[in-house]
Order: C-alpha cells, then sequence, then structure tokens
C-alpha cells in the first residue's frame, strides 16, 4: 500500500486517456445533489473534516463539485484559491452558488475530466465524494492517485483518509424472493439465471446480521497504488435464520476525526448497503461456519465482483459452496447457461450452487 504513485511506479494505476471519469461516472441531478446535502450525516461529517483540513492560504482541489457547495466551505474555511472540477452540466449551477455566495474570486469552477484537466499550480487539499454504496466506484481510487501525481503538492492533505469495508452474512427479503419462475403465467428464468450473480443495495436492521460484523478490506487513500480490492473472511453464525447472502458497507475516517459510515447500526445515510446474494437462501444454524472470498476487480471502466461462499454445517459438517461473479451480468444467455452446466458437473466432493 505504501507504493509511491508517480512516474513508472504508477503501472497500477495508470491514467486512462479516455477520461472514464466524464464517460462513466454517475450522472446526478439538481434533486440528487439536494437530497446528498439534506443527509446530516454525510454532511455534517464533510463539513467538518474541510475545517480541519483546509487552513488560510491553502490551494483546494475538489473533484466532483457537483452543485459547488463544499467548494464554497472551502473558501469559508480560508482557501486562498479552489480548483472545484466537475464533469456534469451542473458546473454552470455550480458557478451561480459560488457567485451567490460571493467566492467567485476564490472558487473557479472547470467543467471537464479530472483525468485529463491541467492546473495552474498544485493544491494543498484534496475534497472527493467519488463513492457510491461501495468506495469501489468507477475510476475513483485511479482519479485519487492521478490527483496526487498531478494535482497536488507532496504530503497534500485529504478530506477522506481511508475507507474500511466490513461484511456479515445476513437474512433480507431478496428482491426476487416472491416471483418464482413464472409470475402471472411469464417465465423469468433469463432474469433468475443473472439476478443472484449481481449485488442488491438493501437497508437492513441490526437485527438482519446473522453473526458480527469482521472487516473485510482497508484502503489507504494516502497511498492506494491500485483499483482493486480483496479479502477473505470467515464467521461462526449466531442467530438462526435463512441467509440471503453477505453484506458489505464501509466506514469512511476523515480528516479532524471526522466519519461516515453506512454500517446497519448507524444513523440511516444515504447510501445503504451492498447485499451480495448466495445463488439460492441457505437455512443456518448457531455453531456454522461461513466464509467469503470477495474481490471487485476494475475491468476496463466496470467493476466486476466475485464472492464465493462456503457454508459448513456445525451438525454434520456437511459444506456448500457457491461461486459467483457479477461478470454473468455482462454475459450473453448462452454462456450463463454454460456457467451454471460447469456448476452442476463440478465434481469436487462438496455440494455447489
Amino acid at each position: 500500500m505504501a507504493e509511491r504513485v508517480a512516474g513508472k511506479r504508477r503501472a497500477d494505476l495508470a491514467r486512462p486517456r479516455r477520461g472514464p471519469f466524464a464517460l462513466n461516472m454517475v450522472k446526478y441531478d439538481l434533486h440528487d445533489y439536494d437530497a446528498m446535502l439534506a443527509d446530516p450525516e454525510r454532511t455534517q461529517a464533510y463539513l467538518a473534516a474541510i475545517a480541519a483540513a483546509v487552513r488560510p492560504g491553502d490551494v483546494v482541489v475538489e473533484i466532483g463539485t457537483g452543485a459547488g457547495f463544499f467548494a464554497v466551505a472551502a473558501a469559508r474555511a480560508g482557501a486562498r484559491r479552489v480548483y472545484a472540477i466537475e464533469c456534469s452540466d451542473v458546473a454552470d449551477v455550480a458557478r451561480e452558488l459560488v457567485a451567490d455566495n460571493g467566492y467567485a474570486d476564490i472558487v473557479e469552477v472547470l467543467h471537464g475530466d479530472a483525468l485529463t484537466l491541467s492546473l495552474p499550480e498544485r493544491g494543498d487539499v484534496l475534497i472527493e465524494d467519488l463513492r457510491g454504496v461501495l468506495p469501489t466506484f468507477s475510476h475513483r481510487f485511479a482519479i485519487i492517485a492521478d490527483a496526487r501525481a498531478r494535482h497536488l503538492v507532496p504530503h497534500a492533505r485529504l478530506t477522506v483518509l481511508r475507507d474500511t469495508l466490513w461484511a456479515a452474512p445476513c437474512q433480507t427479503l431478496a428482491s426476487d424472493a416472491s416471483l418464482g419462475e413464472m409470475p402471472y403465467g411469464i417465465s423469468r428464468r433469463a432474469v433468475a439465471r443473472r439476478i443472484r450473480d449481481v449485488w442488491w443495495r438493501v437497508r437492513l436492521g441490526a437485527s438482519d446480521q446473522l453473526a458480527a460484523p469482521r472487516e473485510l478490506a482497508r484502503i489507504d487513500l494516502e497511498t492506494v497504488s491500485t483499483p482493486n480490492v480483496a479479502g477473505d473472511v470467515q464467521w461462526t453464525i449466531e442467530h438462526r435464520g435463512l441467509m440471503e447472502g453477505i453484506a458489505v458497507w464501509f466506514d469512511a475516517e476523515m480528516a479532524g476525526g471526522a466519519a461516515i459510515s453506512n454500517a446497519p447500526a448507524a444513523p440511516r445515510a444515504l447510501y445503504g448497503q451492498a447485499l451480495f446474494p448466495l445463488t439460492t437462501a441457505l437455512p443456518v444454524s448457531p455453531g456454522d461456519r461461513v466464509h467469503v472470498a470477495w474481490r471487485a476487480l476494475l475491468v476496463g471502466e466496470t467493476y466486476v465482483y466475485s464472492w464465493d461462499t462456503t457454508h459448513e454445517s456445525a451438525v454434520d459438517g456437511r459444506a456448500t459452496a457457491f461461486r459467483q461473479s457479477s461478470l454473468a451480468e455482462l454475459l450473453p444467455a448462452r454462456a450463463v447457461r454454460e456457467q451454471e452446466a460447469r456448476r452442476a458437473n463440478d465434481s469436487t466432493g462438496h455440494r455447489h450452487a
């Protein structure tokens, strides 16, 4: 993790020249930006981190300024100059918001791609909130590494310092649970083949967790040198239930001790959690053991997730293995059927699903 991201040593996060930030990031409308602002957990944490990170006379770089709210906060904190980068047309709104607040002489809104733009000077502070439900969101890590290499001074201060991913086996009503294979007499098998090989956004309660959460991975944004994230975790089931999958969420450590989290036990936040479902829901009992090998691999401009889950019964030791990947979502129907056949013909001695 400590590898310097500069020059030839940036191989893992080589800067994509096609500008994937502008092409591939989710585009929000003004209602979305107001919804983000209205989330007190997120907004108050970012304001506290900005106040802690920005010092009088600093140059601040914000990537993904949206409507410009945090850029104004940085100016109010004493920044000499704020370069607020926004890839969408909402940059025009950001310019108006900056002017309405009297900071047009300090905040310069730049409409473009952070991966291809050049700034007239390097920044002392980086502000970004390019995450989604998970920190593994589009080219976020490449954008941060490129900013460290080109847009920031050495040892620049970041408002978000690190992200920790947590995971727990959970029970929750799956989105397809009530549909079956033939709703209203129409086969939905083409959907069913794929839907449990993609993660879903859910909102869990503490009672939905079948075991205590475990740390899955930790990402230090001051040194991150690869877009890929992986973790292996094992649990002993504590509560009887029907395990639908593995829930994943993040805790973000920020400047000045600020933090945001979308954990089920945290105050309800904008994000929700990510559920990586099992191929079929599985009854579990206290004492059962569950293991998952989880991977997030950036392929081109899309993250492909894999989660290989093994359940071992505390009663008879019988093992059930699920090997899943979101790559199935991108495959044609024939490839999905072949994948199902390979699963059925697997002869490793475990029961696979």
